[in-house]
């Protein structure tokens, strides 16, 4: 069974911009990653500073491989100062097609 994942960020206001480019810097890196079905970076259209990760790996020792990648780890270390709040959800499916 996969890992569907939803990780919602939502920035400092006036941040955005920096965020962007951080998280846009590790996707390449990520679709290459053995275990990745699905890695959508998307922002909320009525919220500019919230960004919403949609996301889907083969298995929870992939996903766990994935979090632990240095690519991962260096965007983790240099994030916090432009977050507020930050939410995982791994999500387990009941029904349907792909995430």
């Amino acid at each position: 069974m996969t890992v569907p994942v939803i990780a919602i960020f939502q920035v400092t206001p006036g941040t955005e911009s920096t965020v962007e480019k951080l998280f846009r810097s590790v996707i390449d890196t990520t679709l290459a990653e053995k275990g990745c079905i699905s890695y959508q970076l998307n922002v909320d259209a009525k919220n500019a500073s919230r960004f919403i990760w949609t996301e889907e790996w083969e298995s929870q020792v992939l996903l766990d491989e994935h979090l632990n990648a240095p690519h991962i780890k260096a965007l983790f270390a240099e994030l916090p100062q432009y977050i507020e709040t930050s939410e995982i959800i791994a999500l387990k499916p009941l029904a349907g097609g792909k995430a």
